[in-house]
């Protein structure tokens, strides 16, 4: 396989799907980086050419840097082919990221899933067409419909966290308003039905996270993100920040009696790694535990309705007893 072949198959690999872009620029540096030595020139004419080759090949028409993309009706091309195991991944994929994937990342897959379930119908060995109906996911919580956001949002932000550029973005706060910032995104958290960009604004070192559905425009930067020092995606997210943490932001150390049959699943899936459980009696579980003192500690316990009691810390009891007393007016 000649050496021109190789490079334009590369090439081709790197093109994305509109609404994303990529201009020869920054497949020259992509393409240097696999070994291939090439100028702007040539990359721009084997483009040109190809476009004659592939109708879904297109061009942005953009006369100081065209942008390329492959079309959204454009069938998926084998760069390289996809066999049953990676048909078989995509059709999981698509099973267990469904309701956690916003529509747009769903639409830009499409083409790929479309093209496994041919490749799972040509097969008739080895399980595959049977085994996804054999799998299924179901939420603990109640589920709710993803949050839309914008498709031309999705390729920029990911583009920026992939290659670790920065991006220019129009951001809503929850309060309506929109201020425009340059992210530094550092990670992406799927919480539920939402998507979450971990990042730093600006020149600013402490890192929030943005919901995806908020963001109203998106315009890729060639300058390169930089991460705070020492930031860690895991200790972030541990850190207890998506849970709603109230103003002390602090761990406490709680004692609820539960009804023994809702502590059940606390044996296996423990609060935390100094939790103990005690009976108490033939119908009664006595949890002790150190946690996050947090909304959603309060929201979780909430949900057992009069099958818990909160015992300890004093404060939090008291916050419960009149949670209760309230519902007692709304509902006695």
């Amino acid at each position: 396989m000649s050496n021109t072949l190789l490079r334009q198959w590369a090439m081709l690999r790197h093109v994305p799907r509109y609404p994303a872009r990529i201009n020869t620029r920054t497949l020259m540096t992509r393409l240097e980086a696999q070994g291939f030595q090439v100028s702007q020139r040539t990359i721009q004419r084997d483009l040109k050419a190809l476009a004659g080759l592939f109708p879904g090949l297109q061009s942005d028409g953009n006369r100081d840097m065209a942008g390329w993309f492959w079309s959204r009706e454009c069938e998926v091309n084998d760069f390289p082919a996809i066999d049953p195991p990676m048909a078989f991944t995509f059709k999981l994929a698509e099973l267990f990221l469904g309701r956690m994937m916003p529509p747009a990342v769903i639409d830009q897959l499409r083409p790929y899933l479309a093209c496994s379930e041919r490749v799972l119908e040509s097969v008739d060995h080895a399980g595959y067409t049977g085994w996804a109906e054999k799998v299924r996911i179901v939420p603990r919580n109640q589920p709710l419909i993803p949050a839309r956001i914008d498709p031309e949002v999705i390729p920029v932000v990911y583009g920026a966290l992939l290659e670790g550029r920065q991006f220019r973005g129009r951001y809503r706060r929850r309060d309506g308003d929109v201020a425009e910032y340059r992210f530094h995104p550092l990670g992406l958290v799927f919480r539920d039905s939402v998507i979450y960009l971990v990042a730093t604004v600006w020149d600013y070192r402490d890192p929030r996270h943005y919901a995806l559905h908020r963001f109203e425009a998106c315009e890729l930067l060639e300058q390169p993100a930089v991460a705070p020092d020492g930031f860690d995606l895991d200790s972030y997210v541990k850190s207890g920040v998506f849970e709603y943490l109230g103003s002390g932001s602090r761990k406490i150390h709680i004692s609820v009696l539960f009804a023994r049959q809702v502590a059940l699943h606390l044996q296996e899936t423990p609060l935390s790694d100094d939790q103990k459980m005690t009976p108490k009696g033939d119908d009664l579980v006595q949890v002790t535990a150190t946690v996050n003192d947090s909304q959603q500690l309060r929201w979780w316990l909430l949900a057992f309705g009069d099958q818990v009691e909160v015992l300890k810390p004093k404060r939090l009891r008291e916050e419960f007893r009149n949670i209760s007393a309230g519902l007692c007016r709304k509902y006695g």
